[in-house]
């Protein structure tokens, strides 16, 4: 007979509740061109090309955005990409099918009351962090496009939580407002018994995400496990540490010393990386955007450093 002590049958109870809030049947649907692309897998070497094409092409709305997404600023194509096929062959089967996942779920997240949550906020937010995540795995060779989807999907369920429980869960927004001193993710599990994090992990099982994105979703709100052994874990260290980075809207930035901290124990000889990264995610972050259709932030994060 299990043992479990009191507050941890209620956490299980709650996490339950999560579940059951979050059931299959009742998140919008993934794209069935999204889902075919998703069911190749991660083998990338044994991907046939054509198979990434045909559900890509089958969807005109779909290959439309993907066009665009190789045709911009950020590939720096001398050429102009004409059709799918070609794209793929110059900028990878990883990086065409990590954008068609992640166009796939910004289609799936519903819009929220602006007074409380903005969405464009949130997308302003997640590509920041993205950026950043894929530039400090870049510089340590990791995997940087799981790097870069893992932290643009990080604050992905907050948006249908406010759907799921929006006097609740909008009261924890308020609060958040409040007291930036502490984290959404703190304020969650004191009030609800779960976080963000958690309903991202079981938003992600549901839509067939791959298991290696969940987890960085999943975790995305724990940094000390990974900072202790940064090199074991690279690709989940530089998604933890994008969530450290301020908003949008907020002026002030609490978590400044923790990331700084995090950025000297992955760069030890190197004081400035954090301020030539920031450079970089602000000019990165224009090419981005125009794709995705986001409004560039007014505030840079080169001019949050203090």
């Amino acid at each position: 007979m299990l043992n479990l002590t009191v507050s941890a049958e209620e956490e299980i109870q709650k996490k339950s509740e999560l579940a059951a809030l979050l059931k299959v049947e009742q998140l919008p649907a993934m794209p069935q061109s999204a889902l075919i692309v998703l069911q190749l897998g991660n083998d990338f070497e044994k991907i046939n090309i054509n198979d990434l094409v045909r559900p890509i092409e089958a969807d005109p709305g779909l290959a439309t955005q993907v066009l665009k997404f190789l045709n911009s600023a950020f590939f720096g194509i001398q050429n102009s990409v004409s059709n799918i096929k070609q794209g793929i062959a110059l900028a990878g089967i990883r990086i065409v099918k990590n954008f068609v996942l992640w166009k796939a779920v910004f289609s799936l997240i519903p819009k929220t009351d602006s007074s409380i949550f903005d969405v464009k906020q949130l997308w302003q937010d997640s590509l920041r962090r993205a950026l950043f995540a894929r530039m400090i795995v870049g510089q340590l060779r990791g995997d940087v496009e799981i790097a870069f989807v893992g932290a643009l999907l990080q604050d992905m369920a907050i948006p249908i939580l406010l759907k799921k429980k929006p006097n609740q869960y909008k009261k924890l927004v308020q609060t958040l407002g409040k007291n930036p001193d502490k984290r959404l993710s703190e304020l969650e599990q004191e009030e609800l018994g779960w976080t963000h994090a958690d309903a991202g992990e079981i938003m992600c099982q549901s839509w067939k995400i791959p298991c290696n994105l969940a987890s960085l979703v999943a975790n995305h709100t724990k940094i000390d496990p990974y900072i202790e052994e940064p090199a074991k874990n690279l690709e989940q260290l530089a998604v933890s540490l994008s969530a450290l980075l301020p908003s949008v809207v907020n002026a002030k930035w609490e978590e400044q010393e923790k990331l700084k901290h995090g950025m000297d124990v992955l760069f030890p000889t190197s004081p400035t990386m954090l301020s030539d990264v920031f450079v970089q995610v602000d000019k990165e972050f224009e090419h981005y955007a125009v794709v995705l259709q986001i409004p560039r932030p007014k505030v840079a994060l080169i001019d949050m450093i203090s």
